[in-house]
């Protein structure tokens, strides 16, 4: 072959790897894992947004358990994830799965976003550094009514859990039962009333005693947290005050709740629920003219909310990851999320505008929520920041305990509970 031939080879080599490489090259992409969600095609259209935007190709893996997978899986693929409960996320920094976010966003940055709170759960008190940006909230502190047997009862207004108890107390004194309370929920009924409590310490003895509660610094049988406790009693064990008797709340399936409201023969106008009520209205029911909430009154403490959440963090640390995980938590996120009349998105950035948000409920859910967070009264589930052998067994059994043996045996229910501590 001579010295032609061979240059002729070497460039028609060349250009055949070339090609090969153009077609084959297929540009990496950014992996978010996380729960599955009804809106979950909203979430695919704010990503293909930022795709475009930024030129990245990016993922959703939907997963059942991320916090799981994320530590069995050792050769995952996952760039960042979003977690359901602050424990899970520093239980991910302290084993080296997820990244601190000092290498993503400044503390300045970080706490123009977000409340002290809302940072201190997602930072391990073992070393000190962020590993979660919270992405999206969720509320707890709402009381769920019929709206036509509201007005029927002139549309009260309370300003206190106190106000609450005395017009319970007198509209049950002629046998009618004013709430709808069912709890049972399988081998995890009492998670329910442990919103209650929460609520209940949150906006009558403040956030300071919430917090050592929540971090089991405060013993149940304190005074603060028993005072607390017996505050459930004093609505839930008023005479013909809830739907059936104390004795049916733990044995009822708390789905029933909001079919027995709505029911025209139940006497019932209230239950106690969190946002999660609405996915058990009946499906032809209507927000505003069927049913609709108020906020958990308090005097004390007004803006306060209990709720819940998804925080982000960042399991691999790339260029590409880190304009992703800026772009899901920054100022402009969700507008087109929250444009669509059924969206539920709550952004738990407080510098987001909730001006484009269309559906009521959201809006009006959404501005309780922005209240709390910038007053720094938002705290989350007090049960999901406790020791899971606690928060998501011991404590569920105490308040079915209680329940069901009423305020007589109020001491025999704190002391085992503080046992479990």
């Amino acid at each position: 072959m001579g010295l032609d031939s061979k240059h002729l080879f070497f460039a028609i080599f060349l250009s055949i790897t070339i090609a090969f490489s153009w077609f084959a090259y297929q540009p990496e992409e950014v992996v978010i894992a996380g729960p599955y969600f009804p809106e979950i095609d909203y979430f695919l259209e704010e990503l293909d947004e930022i795709s475009k935007k930024n030129k990245i190709k990016i993922k959703y893996l939907p997963l059942s358990d991320v916090e799981t997978h994320l530590i069995e899986t050792i050769d995952h693929e996952i760039d960042l994830a979003l977690i359901p409960n602050p424990q899970g996320v520093v239980n991910l920094g302290q084993r080296g799965i997820a990244y601190p976010l000092s290498g993503v966003i400044s503390v300045d940055e970080l706490r123009s976003k977000y409340s002290q709170h809302l940072i201190d759960i997602t930072t391990s008190k073992k070393n000190n550094l962020n590993y979660g940006a919270w992405f999206r909230l969720i509320p707890n502190s709402l009381i769920w009514y019929d709206v036509e047997k509201f007005k029927d009862l002139d549309s009260p207004t309370f300003n206190s859990y106190e106000d609450l108890v005395l017009f319970t107390r007198e509209f049950s004194s002629n046998g009618d039962a004013l709430w709808c309370l069912d709890i049972e929920s399988g081998a995890s009924t009492g998670w329910i009333a442990t919103n209650w409590l929460e609520d209940l310490i949150l906006h009558q003895q403040g956030p300071e005693v919430y917090d050592k509660w929540a971090s089991q610094e405060l013993l149940s049988s304190s005074d603060e947290i028993t005072l607390s406790i017996l505050d459930i009693g004093k609505l839930i064990f008023i005479d013909n005050a809830v739907y059936g008797g104390n004795e049916r709340i733990i044995r009822k399936e708390f789905r029933n709740n909001y079919r027995n409201l709505l029911n025209e023969e139940n006497s019932c106008v209230f239950s106690w629920s969190g946002h999660f009520a609405t996915n058990y209205f009946p499906s032809n029911a209507e927000y505003g003219t069927d049913y609709d909430f108020m906020k958990f009154p308090s005097e004390k403490n007004k803006n306060a909310m209990v709720g819940i959440g998804d925080a982000l963090i960042i399991t691999n640390y790339t260029k590409d990851s880190k304009v992703v995980f800026n772009s899901l938590i920054s100022d402009n996120f969700g507008k087109i999320w929250m444009t669509k009349k059924d969206a539920s998105y709550i952004p738990a950035n407080k510098n987001a505008s909730l001006e484009v948000l269309k559906n009521n409920q959201t809006k009006k859910e959404a501005s309780l929520v922005k209240e709390a967070v910038e007053n720094n009264l938002f705290r989350y589930d007090a049960s999901e920041l406790m020791e899971r052998r606690i928060g998501s067994d011991s404590l569920w059994y105490a308040m079915k305990k209680y329940i069901d043996l009423t305020s007589e045996y109020i001491d025999e229910v704190t002391e085992e509970l503080d046992f479990s501590y």
